[in-house]
């Protein structure tokens, strides 16, 4: 007949027995069956009863009310598995056949624990502490000890020492399985094999521990855990080398189940005359090397996130030093030039920068470039190439000289392929004459008061790629209310939102003629607003994704 059970699930020792054919009320005061020690719960918060088609709940007009798997309800069936929240207090309810097998932890990866008591039969007959109670107690230490530690070789070590003395080991030690599951390794984090001999924790080589190799093998072939009583005579492990050579008496080998599977094994043995281990010895090694197993993925996980949590709080660093590269002040104070740029990364950095420099009294160079990739690699090469940039603009001549001296340096240190796009132009800020020299860069975007044009455009290769790679300085001139734009690709290869997936097309981008009209819109505006409208529309256009590029905008206006 199926027994409902009602379980503490911050204390599974606190359980409560529900028959079918009665009810219980659950409240805070103490005329209730099950008494709550939380605020939020009402005198009398909810009732369950056990009918024939099954288990029942209502709330009694609680306060707070109750929540059944997280959703707020008044009433329904329960069913094996679901949980009750009341304030802070969450309740397992569980239904089985076997009640004494509902008592214990409900994964389903870890019926050799609910054998425990099936195997010794029921615990308390007669008033007397039995073997049942001793091992239930010993499975709840534990879990309870192993529940809380996610520092993967501290939690080894805890498996280790709460089992061997719940059983009065000899012996016992934690191997890892190998990629193709029949190896045994040592623990992953720190390379050695945690192990407890004679009450004495210690971490060793894989060479200094001698195991049952045989035993060990056939646990992480079957996935079954093996006990051997008297290794004289134990069927199917005759004559096995390891277990002769060691003068063995008795071993129990466990599998340490993960969620996909066994990752390694729980090995206990003796030596010693009459040190026979039991059954139920076995089934308490089998609970906790399932539980273990889930335990170590628990703190394998937690490792993984705080690393990532450090990663990204490097990463968002990285972002502020790398906006601190980027010049924010026009590099004259020069009353007829406005210049306004902004880079916006598609990741937290990246790989698109500018850049304003002084050349004498009466010149300004401004650059614009973009590193191939994104993310931190790009960005690590961004940094570089501004700080070269800013050491061979003090020395060349020309901006197709500076590039020749930039191509030069990456070529020599470029891994991987990277590259770099680059437009960089000097300015003549009496006369508005302008020399710029494209390495692989989108054109510059001239808007005069007539119309908006594309013009220095690329005269070689983007520069990283061919060592003797040369370029040619071409010329134009602002002239008084002309506005440049320089651009890199994130902005004109923003991709739009809808999905095209259906018709095969390939997806809608922003492109060089949205660009353009707005130039021509925005032509009479100061060059911050500009760069900040421009910047909204492509954001807009890639609603209610964000463009997958970096972005970065350059807009020089001539005001005199």
């Amino acid at each position: 007949m199926a027994v409902g059970f009602l379980i503490d699930s911050s204390n599974r020792d606190r359980a409560l027995k529900v028959p079918k054919g009665s009810s219980i009320i659950i409240g805070r005061t103490g005329d209730s069956d099950y008494v709550l020690d939380d605020a939020a719960a009402s005198r009398q918060h909810m009732e369950i009863s056990g009918r024939d088609d099954g288990y029942f709940w209502r709330d009694l007009d609680s306060t707070n009310g109750v929540f059944i798997n997280d959703e707020k309800l008044l009433s329904g069936e329960l069913k094996s598995g679901d949980r009750i929240r009341i304030g802070s207090t969450v309740l397992i309810f569980e239904v089985d056949s076997d009640e004494g097998k509902a008592l214990l932890p409900t994964d389903d990866s870890v019926g050799a624990r609910e054998r425990i008591l099936e195997t010794l039969g029921k615990s308390g007959e007669g008033g007397e502490r039995g073997e049942a109670d001793v091992l239930l107690e010993a499975v709840y230490k534990v879990m309870n000890d192993i529940a809380s530690n996610y520092e993967p070789c501290s939690l080894v070590d805890r498996i280790l020492e709460t089992t061997m003395k719940a059983i009065d080991a000899q012996r016992g030690a934690i191997f890892f399985a190998g990629p193709e599951g029949e190896d045994l390794l040592p623990c992953p984090v720190c390379n050695h094999v945690h192990v407890i001999e004679e009450g004495k924790l210690k971490h060793a080589g894989s060479e200094d521990i001698h195991i049952s190799r045989t035993v060990a093998r056939k646990v992480l072939k079957d996935g079954e855990s093996v006990l051997v009583q008297d290794t004289r005579s134990e069927a199917g492990l005759d004559g096995a080398a390891s277990i002769l050579s060691l003068d063995l008496r008795s071993i129990i080998c466990a599998p340490v189940r993960g969620k996909y599977g066994v990752m390694g094994i729980l090995y206990i043995d003796s030596d010693r005359p009459g040190h026979a281990y039991t059954h139920g010895h076995m089934l308490l090694s089998t609970a906790v090397g399932n539980s273990a197993g889930l335990a170590l993925e628990n703190a394998k996980m937690h490792q993984e996130l705080l690393q990532k949590e450090r990663i990204e709080r490097d990463i968002e660093l990285a972002g502020i030093i790398q906006d601190g590269f980027l010049e924010h002040r026009w590099a004259t104070k020069d009353s007829r030039y406005q210049v306004y740029a902004e880079m916006k990364p598609a990741k937290t950095v990246g790989g698109d920068f500018y850049d304003f420099v002084n050349l004498d009294s009466d010149r300004v160079g401004v650059l614009v470039g973009d590193v191939s990739g994104k993310g931190v690699p790009s960005a690590l090469a961004m940094a570089q190439i501004l700080a070269e940039f800013r050491v061979h603009v003090t020395k060349e001549s020309s901006p197709a000289a500076v590039l020749g001296a930039l191509n030069e340096s990456m070529c020599e240190r470029s891994q991987r392929g990277m590259f770099c796009t680059l437009c960089y132009l000097s300015l003549d800020l009496r006369t508005g004459e302008a020399v710029c020299a494209n390495a692989g860069h989108h054109p510059v975007l001239h808007a005069t008061r007539i119309d908006v044009e594309e013009t220095g455009r690329p005269s070689g290769p983007p520069i990283g790629i061919v060592a003797d790679a040369v370029w040619e300085d071409g010329g134009f001139t602002l002239e008084k209310g002309d506005t440049i734009f320089m651009y890199t690709d994130g902005i004109i290869e923003a991709r739009g939102a809808i999905s095209h997936h259906e018709t095969g097309e390939e997806p809608v981008e922003y492109g060089i003629d949205s660009l353009k009209m707005l130039a021509r819109d925005l032509s009479g505006e100061a060059p911050e607003i500009v760069v900040r409208e421009v910047l909204r529309d492509v954001h807009r256009f890639c609603e209610p994704l964000v463009p997958h590029d970096d972005c970065a905008l350059l807009v020089l206006r001539r005001l005199a």
